[in-house]
């Protein structure tokens, strides 16, 4: 595939208003597109509405010991030698930072983008609501076994019904639906109207997941990676808890792990929270949320997160069923409460989210990146090889 050059939005033209040519205008139609999601993917919250996520009030310090990664080549997907900067510009990159044992060893910023900016994290979000939902297991404030029907009543005619809350949690819930990006027919085009279109939402994303009726076998038989399940899981967590998502997120996650900045979450044509890819942060205060798990839940001495929130998804998935579903480039890998386990010796856990979006935990060595990207290509898959390759050659020259 020939991908088009990764342009800077500030010195290419691109805007939303109308001092800008129409060629180069960002709109609420065009922004999820290359090249204007160039620029519309650090201001989402400009296009669509949103709700606040309060900072701390003690922000965390981040300790800074940057190395010189320009000397660091390893093979591209091809095979070919790439050096670490090609890497982030070939990779779309509009902020990295790698932590290693508590510190920042590398931070980078391009397209504009600055330690301040906020950027979408698109299905980053997931792995968040799946976190609180651990917790909240774990603190036996959510039954993992009980039908989503027992929380959300108005699913009852929905293939939801018969799936548990740990069905939607490991996305094995069997509920049909194509989530395939590269596929012009796929339901996930019409769904996301729920998002974005006011004139063709179904009223917001609970009226649409009411819509999916029909089933892909029986819960619990198949694991297939789709956002209604997050959105599903996400209208549970409201009702389990009575609090808005925003809430969860500012007082179980973002500021006890002591964020310096305010965030946002995207809301749907109904004014509902989004709950599958609404997230906005900043590079340094998603490395806060790192550190914090790195930490095994821990800052400054306090517990935020459940040793066995943390366990549960450390442990993984049901792997028979995530090598069925065919994640060529994550073999051996597994899902678990919206996190992609690994399996491997260095206990690595991912939450991606589509255009580049990636936060990469590896408690076994302490090692944790979080990149944020605008890649013209949707889905992660296409960039997984260049990645895994640019993370064992990062941790070679870190050990």
């Amino acid at each position: 595939m020939t991908l088009p050059p990764p342009l800077d939005w500030p010195s290419a033209g691109i805007g939303p208003d109308e001092h800008f040519p129409p060629e180069r205008r960002v709109t609420r139609e065009n922004w999820r597109t290359y090249p204007y999601s160039r620029w519309s993917f650090q201001h989402a919250r400009e296009l669509v509405p949103s709700r606040v996520i309060r900072r701390s009030s003690t922000p965390r310090e981040l300790d800074s010991a940057l190395l010189d990664l320009s000397g660091l080549v390893f093979a591209d997907e091809a095979g070919l030698p790439v050096s670490w900067s090609e890497f982030l510009h070939r990779t779309y990159t509009d902020a990295m930072i790698v932590l290693h044992r508590g510190r920042i060893v590398h931070e980078h910023y391009a397209n504009g983008m600055t330690a301040e900016t906020t950027h979408l994290l698109f299905s980053v979000t997931k792995s968040f609501f799946g976190l609180i939902a651990e917790m909240l297991i774990a603190e036996e404030a959510l039954d993992e076994t009980a039908l989503v029907t027992r929380y959300v009543p108005e699913l009852a005619g929905s293939a939801f019904a018969p799936a548990t809350v740990r069905h939607l949690l490991d996305m094995t819930d069997a509920v049909a639906f194509d989530e395939n990006y590269d596929e012009p027919a796929a339901e996930i085009h019409d769904y996301s109207a729920a998002y974005w279109d006011p004139a063709l939402g179904y009223g917001g994303v609970f009226e649409a997941l009411k819509t999916l009726t029909e089933s892909a076998g029986a819960p619990g038989s198949r694991f297939r990676y789709r956002t209604p399940a997050a959105d599903a899981l996400g209208w549970v967590l409201l009702r389990a808890t009575g609090q808005s998502l925003a809430k969860l997120l500012g007082d179980r996650i973002w500021r006890p792990a002591g964020c310096a900045d305010n965030a946002q979450i995207l809301l749907d044509t109904a004014g509902h929270e989004i709950a599958g890819l609404g997230l906005n942060a900043t590079a340094r205060d998603l490395a806060r949320v790192a550190q914090m798990l790195l930490d095994g839940g821990m800052v400054d001495g306090r517990r935020v997160v459940p040793h066995a929130a943390l366990d549960s998804i450390a442990g993984g998935g049901d792997r028979a069923l995530f090598a069925e579903a065919g994640y060529d480039t994550r073999p051996g890998g597994s899902y678990r409460s919206q996190w992609w386990v690994a399996h491997e010796g260095y206990e690595s856990i991912q939450a991606l989210g589509v255009f580049g979006q990636r936060l990469y935990l590896e408690p076994g060595s302490g090692l944790a990146i979080v990149r944020f990207g605008s890649h013209p290509v949707a889905g992660n898959g296409f960039t997984d090889v260049i990645h895994h390759n640019a993370i064992a050659a990062l941790r070679g020259a870190l050990v």
